[in-house]
């Protein structure tokens, strides 16, 4: 593929055999995302299927009063839709770009005959799709149970997992949106955080400065979503 990006940078992509891959390399198309970009809205089918490399999607509810509750955050850990792989065909949820960067794409029609014909490109991911199950239940877990810290803390370690990087664009517009918490509150809970010199921030960037003492504060959730995908899919989430 005439690009630099590999496919095995997407961990899901990563853990196919040899010929599974083969078999997907020529549908497969980088395309980069800006933060924002709305892939799906409630009930929509989707045309085509993301396995992101350097960028995370967010999953999220939107309520009839215009509120919103974030339902889980995918990277290069796994891909969007899984509905598709489930026959379901659409989701119940929003999907937009919390994190620009770049996506491998595949059309739904080319990725649904590849299953037909590869059984086990399909249990890889009907694995995937169970580890997904865990992350969206611990996200109802850690919405009702832990401080916005936590969460807070917990956001920003998985959107530093999927953007490859420690230093990334992320709002707290877009932070507030996922938590389904007003952006003064993410204001402050991250001053909280720079205060104690953990992160840094400016115009819309965040830096990771000590993740040892995020992960100290973040609430067990990150880390039992973690083991999930290891123990599926034989490497974390």
């Amino acid at each position: 593929m005439p690009h630099r990006h590999n496919p095995k940078q997407n961990l899901l992509l990563s853990v196919l055999r040899d010929g599974e891959l083969i078999a997907l390399l020529p549908h497969l198309q980088v395309l980069h995302f800006k933060a924002g970009t709305t892939l799906a809205q409630s009930g929509q089918s989707l045309e085509f299927v993301y396995f992101p490399i350097d960028s995370a999607i967010s999953l999220f509810y939107r309520m009839e009063n215009g509120e919103s509750a974030g339902v889980a955050v995918i990277g290069n850990e796994g891909m969007f839709s899984v509905a598709q792989v489930l026959g379901g065909g659409a989701i119940p949820y929003w999907a937009t770009v919390e994190t620009a960067g770049h996506v491998f794409q595949i059309g739904v029609g080319a990725l649904k005959k590849l299953l037909e014909k590869s059984p086990a490109l399909r249990d890889v991911l009907l694995l995937y799709a169970q580890a997904s199950l865990t992350q969206i239940a611990q996200s109802v877990v850690c919405g009702r149970h832990h401080s916005l810290l936590q969460q807070l803390s917990q956001h920003l370690l998985l959107i530093n997992d999927k953007s490859l990087s420690d230093d990334f664009r992320l709002t707290h517009e877009a932070i507030a949106h996922m938590l389904g918490m007003r952006r003064e509150s993410i204001t402050e809970a991250a001053g909280a955080l720079r205060e104690q010199g953990l992160i840094d921030y400016s115009r819309g960037h965040v830096k990771v400065l000590k993740r040892a003492e995020l992960e100290k504060i973040c609430c067990e959730c990150y880390g039992v979503v973690q083991e999930e995908f290891a123990r599926l899919l034989g490497r974390a989430g």
